[in-house]
């Protein structure tokens, strides 16, 4: 049964409302702790404890008290003026169907409850088979989850060192796996999630399309030599040589030359060109040449198409693209090119049960995106508004939240369910908004120990953010890759 810890004061709202402490339990209540309030104008309301603070009156700076002189003369000033409060943010009226808005004021005096360890709130936030990690120092308070919402795209934020790739390899992914999505993970570095998992791709085994091809080769020789709005016919002809010629799987010496013979040969002979004008397309041609080495040639010489990866995916429920080994233009051709086949197959009304997995995120779609960023930014923001519709669901993983460490904009938009956790100090003004929201204080968000995460947005059937954390099982997780489900 929870355990009575104060009354509310004055100044309360259908929102929020100040619990003043019973002596002691300055001692049990912490930040975050979930109490519920015997509510005298009716109902019963859950909320959590936020923004604590001890008052002394004989203390009080501004002008001098005796209770001043006492403490610069180094002896004890009286307590009888002491009391200790704690903000509390409405989480709703606990209803016999989970939570619901809270309408009523919540009447001075009305007394506060703390929850034991025995007890579990978690229950009134609704009925789900789903749940991610427990709350905050409650190991046996599981976090509900609200499945419908997991195609409205997922957010994790933190500096290195939050327990990002953590959180989503024990958490995250067992949870997607566990609602029936198949998981494609996009592994940046190569470290995160290719070693804890069985069946991995490797970034030069994928075939990547020829149109994408061509915006790679284009972005290493500043566009064959032409200005971007400009017509280009060298890039026309290298596209058509790519696509007339069969280069894939060869020695990279063959298939470059195979290309770039081809594409002389389309320039030499095209119908109605002046000799001046043919001549400065070949010169291009040979300059670019010179820049498309054998070694570029040789990152796209793989023959695993992206309709393998995604039925290999549904065959073996979690597929890791490798992606260490690449360079950042060759992993956004990648990327490019598995993602036009995704939003191919919901353009035809087909629907996927898949989610993506975005490792380091704003290496994909960074606050102001340039070539292959711009084109990877736009295809995210396209899936992410088919997905909502077709079943899949995007999750990006990312440092910073906004500004030059974070997201781009109309991404992060999209991503409708967030788990934030210790966060970069040029993230501060974003901490002030949540801050300003929910009496989280951007100091909370600078000092989150590792494993620690705010849960906020439209999975979360509690309006307001839950500090969760969650427990590392390595053996258990290892029984879980080999299976591929949670």
């Amino acid at each position: 049964m929870p355990t009575p810890i104060g009354i509310v004061c004055s100044g309360s709202s259908e929102s929020n409302a100040m619990v003043i402490l019973y002596e002691g339990m300055e001692k049990k209540v912490e930040n975050e702790s979930l109490v519920v309030i015997r509510n005298k104008n009716g109902g019963d309301v859950l909320a959590v404890c936020r923004g604590g603070k001890g008052v002394n009156e004989s203390l009080r700076t501004g002008g001098f008290t005796p209770g001043l002189a006492y403490a610069k003369s180094r002896r004890m000033p009286s307590s009888v003026k002491e009391y200790y409060v704690f903000n509390l943010e409405v989480i709703g009226e606990i209803t016999e169907n989970g939570i619901s808005q809270n309408r009523m004021i919540i009447a001075p005096t009305s007394i506060v409850e703390i929850f034991n360890d025995d007890d579990n709130p978690m229950q009134y936030l609704g009925k789900s088979d789903l749940t991610i990690g427990h709350y905050w120092g409650k190991k046996n308070w599981k976090v509900p989850v609200l499945k419908e919402y997991i195609n409205y795209h997922i957010g994790v934020f933190g500096v290195t060192g939050s327990g990002k790739s953590y959180l989503t390899r024990y958490e995250i992914i067992p949870l997607l796996r566990e609602a029936g999505y198949d998981v494609i993970v996009m592994d940046w570095k190569g470290s995160d999630y290719a070693p804890y998992f069985d069946t991995v791709i490797l970034l030069d085994q994928i075939k990547v399309d020829n149109q994408t091809v061509v915006k790679y080769f284009a972005s290493i020789t500043r566009n064959f030599g032409y200005h971007e709005r400009e017509e280009n016919p060298v890039a026309a002809a290298v596209e058509t040589a790519l696509r007339q010629v069969e280069w894939r799987g060869r020695d990279p010496a063959e298939s470059r030359q195979l290309v770039y013979q081809k594409a002389k040969s389309i320039i030499t002979t095209s119908p109605g060109v002046k000799e001046d004008t043919r001549t400065l397309q070949l010169n291009r041609l040979e300059a670019s040449f010179e820049l498309i080495t054998e070694e570029e040639f040789e990152r796209f010489l793989g023959t695993i198409e992206p309709w393998e990866i995604v039925a290999e995916t549904k065959d073996k429920g979690i597929v890791v693209i490798d992606m260490s080994k690449g360079i950042k233009e060759q992993k956004l051709a990648v990327f490019t090119s598995i993602t036009k086949y995704l939003k191919k197959l919901m353009e035809r009304k087909q629907v996927l049960n898949l989610a993506l997995v975005i490792d380091e995120g704003p290496q994909y779609a960074p606050w102001q995106p340039r070539g292959m960023e711009r084109d990877a930014t736009d295809m995210i923001i396209d899936l992410c508004a088919l997905g909502r519709s077709y079943g899949l669901s995007i999750v990006i993983l990312s440092q910073g939240m906004a500004g030059e460490i974070g997201l781009n904009a109309a991404v992060r938009r999209n991503l409708n369910t967030q788990f934030i956790g210790r966060i970069h100090p040029l993230d501060i003004e974003e901490a002030q908004k949540l801050a300003a929201s929910y009496y989280i204080t951007p100091e909370t968000l600078l000092t989150l120990p590792e494993g620690h995460f705010y849960f906020l947005g439209r999975m979360n059937p509690s309006p307001i953010p839950l500090l969760i954390s969650f427990q590392i099982d390595p053996e258990k997780e290892r029984r879980k890759n080999e299976v591929g489900l949670s």
